[in-house]
Parts: structure tokens; C-alpha cells; sequence
């Protein structure tokens, strides 16, 4: 395998040779002026150490020696890249935290109701909850050097639920609206602030203070939206996806925040960078899918997300929640959408992205499997339906594709990153995804 250290001593006949375009060589001959990894819905699931509670109670677990070693092996894969920035789109978590199925109380007492009490409850939950995970989830990307950037998901909001229309999986009615627990109590819609405030603290202020300048101050997303630069030539910009109203929540980029994505993407682009907008959910449909809700801006191409993203000249919009990957670009100079990332205790995936001074990016795809998994599943959540597999060991990564654009056009995309056919689909993920063999 030619390394990037062997790249960058190629000469440009050398890189042709090797199956590179010309005009593309000459770029990637160069160190890029940035470095990053992308990686959503790591973990989507509760992984945390409850034993530094005060109040543990001995019993089961949120992580345990063999979810540290399988870990450590991803995340050990996305630090030997060196990334300058590791960008995660939502999903840190379970987050189901206003549930306790097992009445073990750890996070203090919940119910489902909409009296004072009983939301008073939760959000002292939530936060106790979100302090030991959310504490857990980030030391374990600052310990390995690794500066990461994060949106905010459902699972950050307590979970999506079935509903009639996807704009009410999160109902002021205090009643699931469908599925099994249809007709139950349900108090997410009222929790959602501080669901973000709980997110927020952790990974948008420092000492309550903004960690960003740029963010769309004035708006209920001043504190779940913001913008960074990488380097000389590239802009992130994460949205938030759930704007939280009268009557639910709605999904998709509006008012404030919207504005301030115009102006933002705008202004980077007016300086000449590379644009990444990275949001929870897909706007681009079908896409591959495991396992997930299947969120996404309902209004697809016709939303006002979509057209700030090709009307100011986003060059990506990276986002998660399907659980598996698949590239779209609805014209040869439109923004490309990348959906990608996975389940934790199901595959780990991820894009290593590099920028050149010229404008060219290129994205390499791997894909990491697990090889083995207990059936046994006793890593403990506040639901115990979304508990964990006990035992879990991963195989080293495997490249599955690549991206190489500039200027918004897609110069080579090739195998999982290629044309997505959905009636003849040979790169989805299927059969060992859930091995569930007994180690």
C-alpha cells in the first residue's frame, strides 16, 4: 500500500502512473494545509464509567475493559492520521435520560409527566447524565491529542419516537403518538432546552462563556450552532437541526440561524476556503440505512437549508443518522452530501479528509468491522432495551472508497463512494453487522 509520507515524495508522472488524474497530482504532491476526520454517531449509546458516582450502587455498567479495548483500537486508527480536527455529527449518546427503567435512580428520580415536579426531575437527570457521559465521551478524544467538534442529535434530545409526521416525533401532547408506546406519557418535547444546555456546557462554553465566536448570537441556537476555521483554507460550520417550538419540533435550518449560515458560508467562500456544513441529518434521499430512524429535512432539495447550502457555494454537507454511507451531488457543481458513520456496537467508519492550497480535497473512506460480539448485552442504559452488547472486537480499518473535487465537481468518487444504485447495491452494510457471536 503506498503510504502518504511515499505520496508526498512522488513525483507528478510517478502519481499518474499510479492511477491519479494529471491535473489532481500535482495537488496531492503537496502537504495539505488541512487535516480531518470524520466520524457521526460515535457512539450512539451510553458509554461512561458510573463507578465515579456517588451514588453507584454496584450493579451493571456503561463500560467495561473490552468496549475500552475496542476503543482505543478506532480511535487509535483516526489518531494515526493526524488529524487537525475530528468532526462528530451527532449522536454522542443514547440519551434517553427522562427514562429509568430499571429504577436504579442513578441520575436521581424521572417520570413522564408534565407537572412541574416531574420536569424539574428530568432536567436534574439530564444533566447529571450528561455530565458523566458527555465528561467521558470527550476525555476520550482529548486524552489522544485529538481536537473535536460535534452537532447535536436526536439522541442528544432524548431520542426521535415514531410519529405521524416526522416534524411530531417530539409532541407538546405529553403522549407518544405511534409505535409501541403509543398513548403513554412522554415529556421529551418539554426537556429539549435543556437537553441542548446539557450538550452545550460540555462541548460550546468554557466557564459558561461562548467557546465560538462565530455563532448565530440572538437565536435559540447561539449555543448549538458555530463556526470554525481549520488552517488557511478550510470553514466548519455545524447547524442545528432541531428547532425546538410552540407546536414540536421542526427539523431543518430556519430564521436566525439560517442568516447566519449565509452569511457565513458567504464570507468563506469570498476568502477562498473549503466549506464544510455539518448537520445531524441527511437532506438528500435515499440513502443507505441501518437500524435508524431514518430523520431527514423533509423538504429535501426544496428546503431553505438546502438551497443556503448551493445558492452560497457550500462545498460539502457531512451528516449522520442512517448509520451507514452513501455520496450524492444533484448536479456537477452542487454542494456533495455525505452521509456516513455508524453504530458503535454495530461498525465504526469514518472519512479522513485532506485540503490542499490549490482547493483540492480529497476524502478517504474505511471502514472498520467487528469481528466478534457477545449475544450477552449487560453495558447498562436508563432504557434497558437499548442496552449493549457485553463483549465487543474490532478488525483493523479497510479503505472503501475515495473523493477527490475542486470547486464543487467530483474529479474521482470511487467505489463505496461512487454512484449510489440502490436496486444493485454491492457496498451496504449486511451480514456480520450483527454477528452476535458468544466469545
Amino acid at each position: 500500500m503506498l503510504t502518504r509520507r511515499a505520496l508526498l515524495g512522488t513525483s507528478v508522472t510517478a502519481a499518474a502512473a499510479l492511477g491519479l488524474d494529471a491535473d489532481v497530482a500535482p495537488a496531492l504532491a503537496r502537504t495539505p494545509v488541512a487535516k480531518f476526520v470524520s466520524t457521526p454517531d460515535f457512539f450512539n449509546g451510553d458509554v461512561g464509567d458510573l463507578r465515579v458516582l456517588s451514588n453507584y450502587d454496584g450493579g451493571p455498567n456503561s463500560v467495561n475493559s473490552s468496549w475500552l479495548a475496542a476503543i482505543d483500537k478506532c480511535l487509535a486508527a483516526v489518531a494515526a492520521h493526524r488529524p487537525d480536527a475530528v468532526f462528530v455529527g451527532g449522536d454522542l449518546v443514547e440519551g434517553r435520560w427522562n427514562l429509568d427503567t430499571t429504577g436504579r435512580q442513578l441520575f436521581g428520580p424521572v417520570s413522564q409527566g408534565r407537572d412541574a415536579r416531574s420536569i424539574a426531575d428530568c432536567e436534574s437527570a439530564v444533566q447529571r447524565a450528561g455530565d458523566l457521559y458527555y465528561g467521558f465521551w470527550a476525555n476520550l478524544f482529548s486524552s489522544r491529542g485529538l481536537t473535536v467538534y460535534p452537532a447535536v442529535g436526536d439522541h442528544e434530545l432524548l431520542d426521535d419516537r415514531p410519529a405521524p409526521d416526522q416534524n411530531d416525533a417530539w409532541s407538546p401532547s405529553g403522549r407518544y403518538l405511534a409505535g409501541h408506546d403509543k398513548g403513554e406519557k412522554d415529556n421529551r418535547y418539554y426537556l429539549v432546552p435543556t437537553c441542548k444546555d446539557a450538550w452545550s456546557r460540555h462541548f460550546t462554553t468554557v466557564g459558561g462563556k461562548p467557546r465560538f465566536a462565530n455563532r448565530p448570537v440572538g437565536t435559540a441556537t447561539g449555543k448549538t450552532a458555530y463556526a470554525v476555521d481549520i488552517g488557511p483554507q478550510l470553514t466548519l460550520i455545524t447547524v442545528d437541526v432541531f428547532q425546538h417550538h410552540d407546536d414540536g419540533v421542526r427539523l431543518g435550518v430556519f430564521g436566525g440561524q439560517l442568516s447566519w449560515l449565509r452569511r457565513t458560508i458567504r464570507a468563506a467562500k469570498k476568502a477562498g476556503r473549503i466549506v464544510i456544513v455539518q448537520g445531524h441529518i441527511p437532506i438528500i434521499m435515499p440513502v443507505r440505512n441501518v437500524s435508524s430512524g431514518m430523520l431527514h429535512v423533509p423538504e429535501g432539495m426544496q428546503s431553505k437549508l438546502y438551497a443556503a447550502l448551493e445558492e452560497e457555494g457550500a462545498d460539502f454537507y457531512f451528516c449522520g443518522e442512517v448509520h451507514d454511507t452513501t455520496v450524492h451531488q444533484d448536479g456537477k457543481h452542487s454542494v456533495v452530501q455525505i452521509s456516513h458513520g455508524s453504530i458503535f456496537r454495530y461498525a465504526f467508519n469514518y472519512l479522513v479528509g485532506n485540503v490542499y492550497a490549490d482547493g483540492t480535497t480529497t476524502l478517504d473512506y474505511y471502514e472498520m468491522s467487528v469481528e466478534a460480539a457477545s449475544a450477552e448485552q449487560t453495558l447498562w442504559s436508563t432504557d434497558r432495551r437499548k442496552w449493549q452488547r457485553t463483549e465487543l472486537v474490532y478488525g483493523d480499518p479497510v479503505r472503501r472508497g475515495r473523493i477527490v473535487t475542486r470547486n464543487r465537481e467530483l474529479i474521482k468518487h470511487t467505489a463505496k463512494l461512487g454512484t449510489y444504485h440502490p436496486a444493485h447495491d454491492p457496498w451496504k452494510y449486511e451480514g456480520t453487522l450483527h454477528p452476535e457471536t458468544v466469545i
